[in-house]
C-alpha cells in the first residue's frame, strides 16, 4: 500500500484543515493513506439490545415504564 509521511509547520495547515492552536507554531507529520473502500460494505453491527429483543418480556416492559426512582 502507497501513502505519504510529510512533517511541515503546522501553520502551513491552517487554510487546509482545522488544527489545535498549540499545534501551529509546531512541526507536525502529515500522513496519508488511501481508504479502504471495501469498509463501505460492510453490514452495519445490531445492537445488543436488539439482537436480545426476542426475549423480551412486554409484561415486564409495561411494569418497568412505571416505576418511579427516587
Amino acid at each position: 500500500m502507497e501513502f505519504v509521511r510529510k512533517i511541515v509547520n503546522g501553520i502551513d495547515l491552517k487554510d487546509v484543515v482545522e488544527i489545535p492552536n498549540s499545534l501551529i507554531n509546531k512541526k507536525v507529520e502529515i500522513l496519508i493513506f488511501p481508504v479502504d473502500e471495501t469498509s463501505k460494505n460492510k453490514k452495519k453491527k445490531k445492537s445488543l439490545s436488539g439482537i436480545l429483543s426476542k426475549y423480551a418480556d412486554t409484561k415486564l416492559i409495561e411494569k418497568e415504564e412505571n416505576i418511579c426512582i427516587l
